[in-house]
């Protein structure tokens, strides 16, 4: 998981982030190809599951914890609304 934002107080025992849900289910990590390589880089990133090249398209977002907390609240996202954007305008990885 890429995590967003942390905790002053618990640190890492406690960073969050926006975890997304494809089927009900969080997803494993998107790869992107970049040729030939050892190294594939990946994100968890919820910016990365925007449905190009391959990768899986976002139904919800929900909130997660390092601790393996999850929100039971979901946040799906309307893909007729947001349309050919990107859900962030750009990909951490």
């Amino acid at each position: 998981m890429d995590w967003d934002w942390w905790t002053v107080d618990f640190g890492d025992a406690h960073a969050g982030a926006a975890g997304v849900l494809v089927g009900g289910n969080e997803p494993g990590p998107v790869y992107f190809d970049v040729g030939s390589g050892p190294n594939v880089p990946s994100t968890t990133h919820w910016t990365a599951y925007d449905g190009r090249a391959r990768r899986p398209r976002a139904e919800a977002l929900r909130a997660v914890c390092a601790c393996g907390w999850r929100s039971a609240a979901q946040y799906p996202l309307d893909w007729d609304t947001i349309d050919d954007q990107p859900l962030n305008g750009f990909v951490h990885f």
